[in-house]
């Protein structure tokens, strides 16, 4: 099948406005008989990385998972929900009240899948470092997947959109093992996650982006809001994920986990040179899009890290007049750096921080900012 981007405009999460975008958008596609077969089980993979409010713009909106819940049923396919969200480790019940999708799967009679308890499959992939992950059985065992990213900026990969959301499919704290074994920076953790991807890509179907909200900054939790008013879709993931941030007016190249399933691929830059299917977005909306102060962090080589990476670094720290002690960053922290003692509140060992931004991630205040040495303030502005 010829690999195809498409958009709709859509100006709200209205039940009808999105279903009628989402369709919109798989009609160019193809449709969706294209990608589904009746009779067989399709898992929608919203982004459901903490228990907020989908106005928050942190998570895939409900009312894109019900969209994708009518198309898959209307193909006479079996649609299921699930995630792996990064605050289960208070309950992914309280994931899905919060996230809105508890409600909207009860009301399409949609079955919600919960990854920590499903079992895992462990899977052999071509990382330096993680030679292999664990991989939800859900994700392995179902007959496609069709990918629901939220549109955001991250600060550790840059970008998170339809490739990354696939570090969903790791169950539980495994998330935040990676992030201990992986360092930051010189892409490694853009392969890990460019690894996981192609682990499971023979089951990814389709991939829809929520982009009605989206998020710039320094994401995926702790930016701005950004209201872009669209949603957009693609056959190929990473040719969406190539396609959105070419919209927004950054590099693709500059994203490890575009460039690194590109290498994998064979695909020479400017390897996507299609148009976009569909409408036209709003391009007053898409100016000044801001991506993280970081970015540069994450394209710095090897070699140079190798030379002077004691020099170069970015340690979290916490903003006590913010902080409201709810321990988030402490639980989340894959190598224990985060302390709190009696009566203050919690605090970075800095020399124990590996600088995977977990803590940031995760963070329900905002209250974890950066710390960059004098080299690196002066090579990462922002």
């Amino acid at each position: 099948m010829e690999k195809k981007v498409a958009l709709a405009n859509c100006n709200s999460y209205d039940t009808n406005e999105v279903f009628t975008a989402v369709c919109k958008v798989v009609n160019q596609l193809g449709g969706i008989n294209a990608f589904i077969k009746p009779g067989e089980r399709i898992l929608i993979k919203p982004n459901l990385l903490s228990a907020k409010a989908p106005e928050r713009a942190i998570t895939t909106h409900p009312e894109v998972v019900r969209a994708l819940i009518r198309l898959v049923r209307s193909a006479g396919a079996i649609p299921i929900v699930g995630d792996s969200s990064g605050g289960a480790i208070k309950g992914v019940e309280r994931v899905w009240v919060e996230t809105g999708m508890k409600k909207v799967c009860h009301e399409e009679n949609t079955e919600l899948v919960n990854f920590e308890t499903s079992g895992v499959v462990e899977t052999k992939i071509n990382h330096k470092i993680v030679k292999t992950v664990y991989i939800s059985k859900v994700v392995l065992t179902v007959d496609g997947i069709i990918n629901a990213p939220k549109l955001k900026t991250h600060g550790l990969t840059t970008y998170t959109g339809a490739v990354k959301n696939f570090y969903g499919t790791i169950p539980g704290l495994r998330k935040a093992e990676y992030h201990k074994l992986v360092p930051p920076g010189a892409n490694d953790f853009g392969a890990l996650i460019g690894e996981i991807f192609l682990a499971v890509e023979n089951k990814v179907r389709l991939n829809v982006i929520d982009a009605v909200l989206s998020m710039e900054g320094n994401g995926p939790s702790a930016g701005e809001i950004k209201k872009l008013d669209f949603i957009a879709g693609s056959n190929d993931a990473n040719l969406l994920d190539y396609k959105m941030v070419e919209l927004l007016g950054f590099k693709p190249k500059r994203v490890g986990t575009i460039k690194y399933i590109a290498l994998q691929k064979g695909y020479m830059f400017p390897f996507a040179k299609n148009e976009i299917l569909g409408d036209k977005p709003d391009q007053a909306k898409l100016a000044g899009f801001k991506f993280p102060s970081t970015w540069f962090f994450n394209i710095i080589p090897r070699w140079f890290i190798s030379i002077l990476g004691r020099f170069v670094w970015l340690k979290a720290e916490v903003i006590e007049d913010i902080c409201t002690s709810c321990l988030v960053c402490v639980n989340s922290c894959p190598v224990k750096a985060i302390e709190k003692k009696d009566g203050k509140k919690p605090f970075v060992i800095s020399k124990n921080c590996i600088s995977c931004l977990c803590c940031h991630e995760m963070c329900p205040s905002k209250a974890i900012a950066f710390k960059k040495s004098f080299l690196a303030k002066f090579l990462i502005r922002g």
